[in-house]
């Protein structure tokens, strides 16, 4: 006997012709074509000017630009990075200047993690790059469009982010996040 799932919430409408469940199915496919689209992108603004910064140690240069100084496994958990890769990603990012460990003010025993000035500039640098991409990308958009796409997205990122826990113990409990894979739908 399969144990039931922690949250309905999880679980996907067990009727394939559930529209509920068509929407998502069509939302999860624009999502997994964004994501590729972006991947495309950022490998390539990574490749041409990236101050050495990789997709990866860019995500935490971010974290620390944004959320000030942190200790590794804070940083980890912020980038919801795995805390056994960061290591690796970090001394990239102190190698380039972008990055310094300092003592913590706090506890002088434990290291923090904290960006630089060049760093800081090179999060500047890379962050008006890609609004000025998308603003291209954007531009023949009505503002009110762009308004509601903003609003939407953060709204479905704020729940995906508050519903992770759950989701992630679901799968490490063995529970099945979907009852069912459903049907790719054309695009």
């Amino acid at each position: 006997m399969t144990p039931p799932a922690p949250s309905d919430v999880f679980v996907a409408p067990v009727s394939q012709n559930d529209p509920a469940l068509a929407r998502a199915g069509q939302l999860n496919q624009h999502i997994l074509q964004l994501t590729r689209t972006m991947q495309t992108i950022k490998s390539s603004v990574a490749a041409h000017h990236n101050d050495g910064v990789s997709w990866s140690t860019y995500v935490l240069l971010f974290h620390l630009t944004t959320l000030g100084p942190m200790r590794t496994k804070e940083l980890a958990e912020s980038a919801c990075v795995d805390p056994s890769t960061i290591s690796r990603q970090v001394d990239e990012l102190v190698k380039l200047g972008h990055v310094e460990r300092r003592a913590d003010p706090d506890d002088g025993r434990v290291t923090v993690l904290a960006a630089t000035d060049q760093g800081r500039e090179t999060h500047r640098r890379m962050r008006a790059a890609r609004d000025q991409m998308m603003a291209r990308v954007l531009a023949g958009w009505d503002l009110d469009d762009v308004e509601s796409l903003t609003l939407l997205l953060g709204r479905l990122t704020a729940d995906l982010s508050d519903a992770l826990p759950r989701i992630l113990q679901a799968l490490t409990e063995g529970h099945p996040v979907t009852q069912s894979p459903a049907p790719a739908l054309p695009h």
